[in-house]
């Protein structure tokens, strides 16, 4: 069992992945969110920069995303913290957002493009390793993050699974323009982590768009 409970928090680069019709990326996106008439112009907008592949890939694999209203709380929405009684509403700075693993949830407070696009890397982390993070059982990703001496930003130092969501982040530049953290963009990540940087492109652009192609033949 785990949960990741997090507050996190200039254009390079072609894109993620070749273009899909608007009709196919925006159905991918209504489909991901837990509650369909709960619906943000903000959330559609960052999962648009993650493009078809890696929104199916994680759609595919049970990632789902859950607004919360004005008034709810986080252990109001989720059953898993209810259950192992976490309390982070209580928390003298409760987080933007946060994934329970153990959901394939994506819990959103906070609209800004940073914390969605943050918290889906989450996900995506989860969907890659079937329910589990991938980065925390994946032999070069683990080398890489002890080997790294340089960061996105100063969250991107604090675990595994924080290392590979921000470097993720970073290469779908999101960012909010009241962070006092450094911006997030392809080309800080390719100069701080160039093999992250590949790591990241590698999923992103080639692993995770064979998955999908081999799940539609599979029909």
């Amino acid at each position: 069992m785990a949960i990741t409970l997090t507050e996190p928090a200039e254009s390079a680069g072609s894109s993620l992945s070749p273009a899909q019709p608007d009709v196919a990326i925006a159905a991918v996106i209504d489909a991901l969110y837990a509650t369909r008439s709960a619906r943000s112009i903000s959330v559609d907008a960052t999962l648009t920069k993650f493009a078809y592949p890696a929104l199916r890939y994680a759609h595919d694999r049970g990632i789902r995303i859950h607004l919360l209203t004005r008034r709810q709380r986080y252990c109001d929405a989720s059953p898993a913290l209810v259950r192992l009684g976490i309390d982070v509403d209580a928390w003298p700075a409760p987080p933007a957002g946060l994934f329970v693993v153990e959901e394939r949830m994506v819990y959103l407070r906070s609209q800004s493009s940073m914390t969605i696009a943050h918290e889906f890397a989450h996900g995506l982390d989860c969907a890659l390793g079937n329910g589990v993070y991938r980065s925390g059982i994946d032999p070069e990703q683990r080398r890489l993050f002890a080997e790294a001496r340089n960061f996105v930003t100063p969250y991107q130092a604090t675990g595994i699974d924080e290392f590979w969501a921000e470097a993720v982040r970073a290469f779908v530049e999101c960012n909010d323009h009241s962070s006092h953290w450094p911006k997030a963009t392809r080309s800080r990540l390719q100069r701080l982590q160039p093999e992250m940087y590949s790591y990241v492109e590698r999923i992103l652009n080639v692993e995770i768009p064979q998955h999908v192609r081999r799940d539609v033949k599979k029909g």
